[in-house]
């Protein structure tokens, strides 16, 4: 908590006793809230603090002395023989309706009626997989990526609730059949909630620092190398699909069958007929599901039908059969210390509030998206501000509201500046983002690095420094230049001799055979990833096909046909919205970014039409945290380097954790890192990895 003055002191507990006073009287008395127990509890935990450095201004009428009522009651890599999916999350009742009405559009209301839904409690937990040959447990592997994961089955064999040989324990006509040959069964590892009160009790009789939560816990003890260790963590596991084609139709009897067979299923699942009694089932668990013996951070609804789900397909990572309903995000209470501004590549500026730390979800967070310059507006965020932040997942904390009745005095509206390090700022008609009129330097070496980048056209050698050198020696002004780059003008750059001259000249050459789909990724058309380019490759492809070229075509044809195409047309392709099909045609029609794929053409570039693969680069299916100051690199710069190299970035460490890259000053996701047993590596190892 940042030191207060004894004036600031009382002027501030005033404020926040008249605030706690106010919602005790809308819970108590009205029977109302605006504001979550945990953000209550983040004000009475502010005031308690403040109290206890200014004991002289405690007062009897104080909320914190009120007497308080009767407490209430290094492995092998495995892969899968099927892709372990991931789910998308929904929030609210209404996205939920969303999610139905995708499908009612996909299968017709009466084959979905027909189906139902499957809603079962989701652990919050670490997802694994379980081979078992003839009735024996084999391999246990994690999820990692979908398609490879790591393999964890001498830590399975040490939790009790697995069995290593399956034994018909109930009635199933599916039973017989599964005990023989090779089948999978997916679950959840969990800690149980009294087993972590214990672990956490044992760890502060030894002095040791408590863990953070059972979620972190349970994933850091299940990837330790040590077997014993994992044993000492007296991990749970519940299954909630069995994989394989054993005569079961739905869903349900997936868990009627590794029931049968002796595996520990969740017992509150229920089959739905409507999406209405799906939010009921939300509703009640809500509040319930505080007094399960374990943690839950919602619920997994299922169409019931397994052909039908089947049918659906996939979308990226998840199915479409199926969505994760995720109870209130958790929140808590901080200060907005500043807003800072931030261009990236793109040019595009992002506010951000600099806060006091906050806990949140097992993580502490000092940080929060504000959006836009709209959003900063619409909820009045002044620096200053007492506000609400909450953080739902591994996504970036957001701030919800201010509470205005501890503004602070003089606090003023905040207002988007004219100019950004001396470059004017500007909106664009129909944005919501501020960007900078013209690209910096700062921002064309950021977007040379990335065009550059291994998830992109993949130059060998042209990094952030040679990007940077590049820039400032005024010998390219956008992506195309690096094309036109001769010997002399690379010898010319501090550093160079022949053979490395030679060597990236002959890199940048080489790259002109990169696929299509890099190169869109290398332009950095907005909202487009490697599943849209995909798309995006197949249409193509279809068209010049009709159009009788037969082949790879190259970008001196794909472009042509790509130009032909508007919104109408982009939005007609599969999995692509309203959004994404504004921007490609926005792209295709630009003037200034058309200029720069011909000067591409006119340098030879090929950019055949290949599909690339989901996660493609040596960095494919790893999850990165970055805490701390780097020493070359900044924060942003890092998270592109990783994503361009098929890494991805989250903003805490969990289960998924691959790497922890850490700084100067690094923090609370360092100790955890540390308490979950993720590997801790430096900038030059990060450097390492991406093989610079």
């Amino acid at each position: 908590m940042t030191h207060l003055t004894p004036a600031q002191a009382a002027e501030r507990i005033l404020k926040l006793r008249e605030e706690i006073n106010h919602q005790r009287y809308l819970v108590h008395v009205l029977d109302q809230s605006d504001l979550s127990e945990a953000a209550l509890d983040s004000l009475k935990h502010e005031l308690s603090q403040i109290e206890q450095e200014y004991p002289e201004l405690i007062t009897a009428d104080s909320p914190s002395q009120r007497v308080a009522g009767t407490p209430l009651p290094g492995f092998v890599k495995v892969e899968h023989q099927s892709r372990m999916l991931s789910l998308n999350d929904v929030f609210t009742f209404e996205e939920l309706a969303d999610w139905e009405k995708r499908i009612v559009g996909l299968v017709g209301e009466e084959t979905l009626r027909q189906s139902g839904y499957y809603a079962e409690i989701k652990l919050d937990g670490f997802a694994i997989s379980l081979i078992y040959q003839d009735g024996a447990l084999v391999q246990a592997a994690t999820r990692g990526d979908g398609f490879v994961g790591e393999d964890v089955t001498q830590n399975a064999r040490t939790i009790e609730s697995i069995p290593l040989t399956l034994k018909v324990m109930g009635e199933s006509s599916y039973v017989q059949q599964a005990l023989r040959g090779r089948f999978e069964v997916r679950g959840e590892v969990y800690i149980a909630k009294r087993d972590f009160e214990a672990l956490n009790a044992a760890q502060r009789e030894a002095g040791l620092p408590e863990f953070a939560n059972p979620r972190n816990l349970g994933a850091g003890s299940m990837r330790q190398l040590d077997a014993k260790l994992t044993a000492a963590r007296k991990l749970s596991f519940f299954a909630y699909a069995v994989v394989g084609e054993f005569g079961q139709l739905q869903h349900s009897e997936e868990h009627e069958l590794a029931r049968a067979l002796g595996l520990p299923v969740e017992p509150n699942s229920k089959h739905c007929k409507t999406i209405a009694e799906v939010e009921v089932f939300m509703a009640q668990w809500e509040e319930a599901r505080k007094e399960l013996p374990y943690g839950t951070d919602g619920a997994v609804v299922n169409v019931e039908d397994r052909e039908l789900f089947s049918q659906l397909g996939v979308v990226g990572k998840a199915p479409r059969g199926a969505v994760a309903f995720k109870f209130p995000a958790e929140q808590g209470i901080t200060i907005v210390r500043d807003i800072e501004l931030r261009a990236g590549r793109t040019g595009a500026i992002t506010p951000t509030a600099v806060m006091d730390p906050v806990r949140l979800a097992g993580s502490t967070v000092s940080r929060a998206t504000l959006h836009n310059a709209d959003e900063i507006t619409r909820k009045d965020v002044r620096i200053g501000d007492t506000v609400v932040v909450q953080k739902a997942g591994d996504i970036i904390p957001e701030v919800v509201r201010v509470i205005e009745s501890l503004r602070p005095e003089g606090a003023v509206p905040f207002v988007y500046p004219e100019e950004l390090d001396g470059v004017p700022v500007i909106r664009r008609e129909g944005e919501a983002a501020h960007y900078l009129a013209t690209p910096t330097r700062d921002v064309l070496k950021r977007q040379i690095e990335h065009f550059a980048s291994r998830g992109a056209m993949d130059i060998d050698g042209l990094g952030e420094q040679v990007a940077a050198k590049l820039v400032d020696a005024h010998l390219v002004h956008d992506v195309a230049d690096i094309y036109g780059l001769t010997l002399e003008n690379v010898l010319g750059i501090e550093g160079y001799a022949e053979i490395s001259a030679r060597n990236l000249i002959a890199a940048i050459e080489n790259s002109k055979a990169r696929p299509f789909t890099r190169l869109l990724i290398g332009l950095g058309v907005r909202h487009i990833g490697v599943e849209t380019a995909n798309t995006l490759a197949l249409a193509l492809g279809e068209r010049l096909g009709a159009q009788g070229v037969v082949g790879s075509a190259a970008l001196v044809q794909i472009m042509p046909v790509l130009r032909e195409m508007r919104d109408e047309d982009f939005a007609a392709l599969p999995d692509i919205g309203p959004i994404v099909a504004a921007s490609l045609s926005s792209w295709v029609q630009d003037g200034d970014d058309q200029q720069i794929v011909d000067e591409l053409i006119s340098f030879g570039m090929q950019a055949p039409l290949k599909i690339q693969e989901v996660g493609e680069g040596v960095l494919g299916g790893k999850t990165f945290v970055l805490t701390g100051t780097l020493a070359t690199l900044g924060r942003e710069e890092a998270g592109e380097m990783i994503r361009a190299a098929g890494g991805k970035i989250s903003t805490s460490v969990s289960k998924e954790t691959d790497y922890v890259v850490a700084g100067e000053k690094a923090g609370s996701k360092l100790t955890k890192a540390e308490q979950l047993g993720v590997a801790v590596i430096g900038e030059e190892e990060l450097k390492a990895l991406l093989g610079q």
